[in-house]
């Protein structure tokens, strides 16, 4: 199990500030929503806790321990970009056994693994297939199954539902929420989208353009926001009755 702690992490580019003085806390299997716009940071900000990216100034620490300067093939985080980054040449089957693969797990270990992982996203009859073959689902649960099949303790989802429709975007949220509680790992899920959030998140972070403005429980965040910019961003959502029909509830 995976807590993750940012302290005072800032982060330039062209000398422009795209982050400043960031300091946020994920705790162990927490299902955490980072939400905010377009160009705010927080794609930036899941490469820093990946480890693409090394911040400016500023700390990251995994269950109390330092990682600012830890390679990302050390810190075992599964990562699911927006685009999904399957590789076109490679099989189904391939494609999720890959990380384990670089690993040098042993073939018949990694057979399994994947295996396994096929059954439980429903990507059965698909082994054999190629990306361009499969459908945005299916490309879903195969980025999906690549990211966890290295079992990671962490599982980070840069806007992995910002194609689809609302119904199909809820069915595979769902699907991700219940592979966090089978594998008991702690997820961080980016979305612009405040309703998609509001469905998901034990807690929800909103991030403006560089900094952080609230972290908090969705019934906090619609109750009490803090700013107003938090307030803005919450009621300029376009399924504004939703979440008012849910604040008469609380």
């Amino acid at each position: 199990m995976v807590s993750i702690k940012l302290e005072g992490i800032s982060k330039k580019f062209n000398n422009v500030n795209v982050l400043e003085n960031i300091h946020w806390q994920i705790h162990e299997r927490e299902f955490m929503i980072l939400a905010g716009p377009s160009g705010c940071g927080k794609t930036t900000l899941l490469k820093l806790i990946l480890g693409v990216l090394t911040p400016d100034r500023g700390n990251i620490y995994m269950n109390e321990e330092l990682i600012t300067n830890v390679p990302v093939s050390k810190r075992g985080i599964g990562f699911v970009p927006q685009e999904f980054g399957l590789f076109p040449h490679l099989t189904v089957f391939n494609n999720i056994g890959y990380g384990l693969k670089i690993r040098n797990i042993p073939m018949n270990q990694i057979h399994s693994r994947v295996s396994d992982l096929i059954k439980m996203l429903k990507l059965e009859n698909l082994e054999e297939r190629k990306p361009r073959e499969l459908s945005w689902g299916q490309k879903q649960r195969v980025a999906l199954a690549r990211a966890i099949a290295i079992e990671p303790n962490l599982l980070l989802l840069d806007e992995p539902l910002s194609s689809v429709d609302w119904i199909t975007k809820m069915e595979i949220a769902k699907e991700i929420q219940k592979l966090q509680e089978q594998l008991k790992i702690t997820v961080i899920f980016i979305t612009h989208d405040i309703d998609e959030a509001y469905e998901l998140g034990q807690r929800i972070t909103i991030m403006s353009p560089g900094k952080i403005e609230q972290c908090d429980t969705p019934k906090n965040l619609i109750n009490n926001p803090k700013t107003d910019f938090v307030k803005s961003f919450i009621y300029q959502n376009k399924h504004l009755k939703r979440i008012q029909a849910l604040k008469e509830l609380e």
